[in-house]
């Protein structure tokens, strides 16, 4: 008996769940003259001097420099195509609406990706992890050193200079080094650190599972912004000979940078390398 009861829909593959992207706010870039390009000036911090000091009855003042700088980004493109044929479309209709989805997902998911860990350049977005400085560990003479010490003295390392403008309001890692933390326990085998909180060390965990092991991303979020244009578009359309064949082509498609401002990025630092800057804390 080849009878059977068909369940109305088709089962859904799982992706890396989107993290960054939800995270930081999002400006509409729109259509215009604006060649795809975001410019901005800023402070140029590397040629700044500030001079100012006591000046004795008499005395000739100090003198600072001050100079600005102009930055531009370009929008980067990411899509993908999905070539289908008529009858396909015109049979399975339940498979058929599922592939704009599947295309919507494909191309989401590289997004993701390249807001955490983009290389940056003329040709790629600068994710967050490739835009924020480096964090240079201090031996500190913390005992038994942890994730919590880490991201607390990363913390302290943006805002002891510059608490002016920062305040440190989240910690980016993956969903492993987010448990190295929480499965801490002490001498009595209880857990240090209660997973309910949803922070380490005051600040907010996003969980983003495109960083890779071992490294995490500490900054003030407010700082981060994604441009973008109209999010993912779908079209459809005929590519070389697929009219005489029958078929068509699905595409989805988004416009979209992550920036991060120079003159911001000294509000954001990554541990390369957590298990060694771990070792310099304790030491």
């Amino acid at each position: 008996n080849t009878e059977s009861v068909r369940l109305p829909d088709i089962g859904q593959l799982g992706v890396k769940r989107r993290a960054l992207y939800d995270y930081f706010t999002k400006l509409n870039v729109g259509t215009g003259n604006h060649n795809g390009t975001i410019s901005y000036i800023d402070w140029d911090e590397a040629t700044i001097a500030r001079a100012a000091a006591i000046v004795a009855e008499g005395g000739v003042f100090p003198e600072s420099t001050a100079a600005f700088a102009e930055y531009t980004k370009k929008l980067q493109k990411i899509g993908d195509t999905l070539p289908v044929t008529e009858e396909f479309m015109e049979d399975e209709v339940l498979a058929a609406a599922e592939l704009d989805n599947f295309l919507r997902v494909n191309v989401s998911t590289k997004i993701d990706e390249k807001l955490a860990v983009g290389a940056g350049g003329a040709n790629d977005i600068e994710g967050l992890f490739t835009a924020s400085p480096a964090y240079t560990a201090v031996a500190s003479g913390i005992a038994d050193a942890n994730i919590r010490d880490l991201v607390r003295k990363m913390r302290t390392a943006i805002v002891k200079t510059r608490g002016s403008k920062y305040e440190p309001n989240f910690v980016a890692a993956n969903s492993d080094v987010i448990d190295q933390y929480f499965l801490k326990k002490d001498a009595n085998n209880n857990y240090m650190f209660d997973l309910n909180t949803g922070q380490i060390a005051g600040l907010d965990i996003v969980e983003d599972n495109n960083l890779a092991d071992n490294t995490l991303v500490v900054g003030d979020g407010r700082f981060g912004r994604i441009y973008e244009m109209q999010g993912v578009t779908l079209s459809e359309g005929l590519v070389n000979a697929q009219f005489s064949s029958d078929l068509k082509t699905i595409k989805a498609r988004a416009r979209l940078l992550f920036l991060i401002r120079q003159v911001d990025k000294t509000g954001f630092l990554k541990s390369t390398d957590i298990s060694a800057d771990l070792i310099t804390l304790a030491t």
